[in-house]
């Protein structure tokens, strides 16, 4: 299979395998945003972990389950790659490189100038132009190895993977429809699921940086209440932030809107606290209930193959 995380045209169904549950959903339409479905299947701890499948029987199990309950077995489908094995990164090229000859650039220069930290990396590249005295590209890669693991469970439930995206694409997509992003913005995309939250940033629509931050040594302490994963949250947040004004932009420019997205069970509270940290507006990623033909309400949990679903549309 050809992975493509910024391309490719194909009309397919969405799965998405997480730590959690495996997840299924499928448009009605974009513009008004309406699903005709939102299906999942709860995984049990232990059959994923830190992004990899550790049991791939039990996971095949519950799939094959899923696949046939929601009627998509042999369909074509599109997946997202696991954040924790992600890497988003901007990165200088010759200015004689052509546009279509750099994938082929960085594939020869992987190793010697370009160091990823997968040894079998799979990875798509797109122009950056926003800094006109230097040619740049935005690099999105993920290990091969686990990249394939998720295929062949798909394949093996009957199903022809088709497109992998990654996660703060699918989530900036579904921001992008509820908020209308103007390109001058300098957005941190919070991303808060089940163990972990991945942070990613935008600027005039491209991703420019990533990183997932594990909830486990908070909750190895026993520090899992609300209040210390708030904490944990705003504290792991500004460092980020901090990262992004001093070390990517020389201190020049910073965070101007936080948007947030998972089930929170206090949101106003925990929107208030991010805002008085950060000094800019925090505002949830889905603004309005967005409806569906089998469930009165659709979470956030949902948010990423929402996302997901939008990347042909």
């Amino acid at each position: 299979m050809a992975l493509s995380f910024l391309s490719r045209k194909a009309r397919v169904v969405t799965v998405t395998i997480e730590e959690d549950a495996i997840r299924h959903v499928e448009l009605k339409s974009a513009s008004p945003l309406a699903l005709n479905c939102a299906e999942e299947m709860d995984l049990p701890e232990g059959i994923i972990e830190d992004g990899k499948i550790v049991d791939a029987e039990a996971l095949g199990s519950i799939l094959d389950k899923a696949v046939n309950q929601w009627g998509i077995s042999r369909k074509s489908v599109r997946f997202l790659a696991p954040d924790e094995f992600v890497i988003i990164r901007k990165t200088p090229y010759p200015e004689d490189i052509e546009p279509d000859e750099l994938k082929g650039h960085f594939f020869i220069e992987m190793g010697s100038t370009l160091y990823l930290p997968f040894d079998d990396p799979v990875f798509d590249v797109v122009p950056h132009t926003t800094n006109k005295e230097e040619t740049e590209a935005i690099i999105i890669a993920s290990k091969e190895s686990v990249v394939r693991d998720y295929e062949r469970a798909l394949e093996e439930a009957k199903l022809k993977p088709v497109v992998a995206d990654v996660a703060p694409l699918a989530l900036y997509r579904l921001g992008h429809l509820q908020h209308d992003f103007t390109p001058d913005e300098h957005i941190m995309l919070i991303d808060v699921q089940f163990t972990k939250m991945t942070v990613s940033i935008f600027h005039e629509h491209y991703p420019l940086f990533m990183r997932s931050v594990d909830f486990e040594l908070l909750m190895g302490a026993g520090q899992n209440d609300e209040d210390a994963i708030t904490s944990f949250i705003e504290t792991e947040a500004e460092k980020l932030a901090n990262f992004y004004r001093y070390n990517m932009n020389n201190g020049d420019q910073g965070i101007t809107c936080v948007i947030c997205s998972g089930e929170f069970s206090d949101w106003l509270r925990f929107q208030s606290r991010l805002e008085s940290r950060f000094g800019v507006s925090v505002m949830p990623l889905v603004t309005q209930d967005i409806p569906s033909n089998n469930a009165a309400r659709v979470t956030g949990r949902f948010n990423r193959a929402i996302g997901l679903a939008l990347k042909e549309v």
